[in-house]
């Protein structure tokens, strides 16, 4: 397993230079950018071919992987226009992650709107990921759908990805303390454990058993990312240092 640092929000107010630094100073494997939040990294969709290279460029001089390009794209729009205006966005995103050296951009189910059916809204997200994940095979991007949202629930989102039906849809395990009333953490990672290609943590000092997931990750020998999403502090570079060496004797004693 590698850890990797997502910028929302700790990281949103550095730029890349800076982040690159923060992940070197922590031995942090990556990193993970969050596109559409203004954050000053300004890894955007707007960028030109040239800058496109040059942020690439910029990754392999530091030996820093770009770990994931988290996008805020979703598809539980009722109307077909306006799901395809995600996707057609989604799309773009891969362009712009394979154009900058990422692997996998981040997608969103997202909610269920009030009065819709669920297997009509799921049916829909499923076959949006197929269409951005035939665009991200021509580049060699994977599209993840976070469990988040009303799509925290395991079942939502293994029956997308299901739908889906394509080897570039992988799933992005959120660790949502929503997922403790259910049980044993087991009961939201077993299903889905075969789709697992990134993962987000929260504040590492929770009840969620980030301990017991670790042990699954290990077992299974998950050799991925996961990524560092915690709150925001006034002393982000201690903060960030401090979670990546907790991560470690966490994973090390799972």
């Amino acid at each position: 397993m590698k850890l990797s640092l997502l910028t929302y929000l700790l990281g949103k107010d550095m730029t890349l230079e800076e982040l690159f630094c923060v992940v070197t100073g922590s031995r942090i494997d990556g990193l993970e950018l969050r596109a559409e939040a203004g954050h000053r990294h300004g890894v955007e969709l707007e960028l030109n071919e040239a800058r496109r290279a040059e942020i690439k460029q910029r990754f392999e001089d530091r030996a820093i992987p770009f770990a994931c390009l988290a996008t805020g794209c979703k598809f539980d729009d009722p109307t077909p226009a306006g799901r395809q205006a995600q996707i057609d966005r989604a799309r773009a995103y891969c362009d712009l992650a394979a154009d900058c050296g990422a692997p996998r951009i981040r997608v969103f189910g997202n909610a269920f709107p009030p009065g819709s059916d669920r297997d009509v809204v799921v049916a829909n997200v499923g076959k949006a990921l197929r269409e951005i994940a035939e665009h991200g095979e021509t580049r060699g991007v994977d599209v993840c759908l976070e469990m988040h949202g009303d799509f925290y629930y395991w079942k939502h989102a293994l029956d997308a990805v299901q739908i889906a039906d394509h080897p570039r849809v992988g799933i992005v395990h959120n660790c949502d303390p929503r997922e403790m009333k259910f049980g044993p953490i087991s009961a939201f990672y077993e299903p889905v454990k075969d789709y697992v290609r990134h993962v987000h943590m929260h504040d590492l000092e929770t009840d969620y058993p980030y301990k017991a997931l670790f042990g699954m990750l290990k077992r299974d020998g998950y050799g991925g990312f996961m990524s560092l999403e915690c709150d925001g502090s006034s002393d982000p570079v201690r903060v960030i240092g401090l979670y990546a060496a907790l991560w470690r004797e966490m994973v090390q004693s799972a």
